[in-house]
């Protein structure tokens, strides 16, 4: 008959096993941690700006769509229910059509500094921006 070794020993033994290389590892939380090579050339040829605007732009071709519901929700009145959705969907075809239009000339034109250092063409999409879930204290 085999002795069980018992359940807490068990773990026990496990945890000093995961713990044992941080604690005898050699001050490794001094040194920072080393650049990645991709972030380096990216930094030395500037080419942050051009990637955010290909983002921007493959966003926007995806994403132009959205000014449809958006602007259907923004124009849309209890008053005039038919004349608020179809100048809703007016804005929203055009504006979405402008944003697709844009996004596909920023993804393609991605690695050109135009306009001026890779500013943006359009404001974002106010689907995506940040907006603070806090609401402020009685204090503030």
């Amino acid at each position: 008959m085999t002795a069980r070794p018992a359940p807490l020993l068990v773990v026990l033994v496990l945890l000093a096993q995961a713990a044992a290389p941080a604690v005898w590892s050699e001050d490794a939380s001094m040194t920072p941690p080393p650049q990645d090579r991709v972030d380096e050339v990216m930094g030395r040829y500037n080419l942050h700006p051009a990637f955010a605007k290909l983002g921007r732009g493959v966003a926007n071709a995806v994403g132009g769509w959205l000014e449809l519901p958006l602007n259907l929700q923004q124009r849309y009145t209890e008053q005039d229910t038919a004349g608020s959705l179809f100048t809703g969907a007016a804005y929203g075809l055009f504006k979405g059509l402008v944003r697709t239009g844009v996004g596909l000339y920023e993804t393609v034109t991605f690695f050109l500094p135009y306009p001026e250092d890779f500013a943006p063409i359009l404001p974002t999409l106010e689907y995506f921006r940040q907006t603070s879930p806090r609401r402020p204290s009685p204090s503030d």
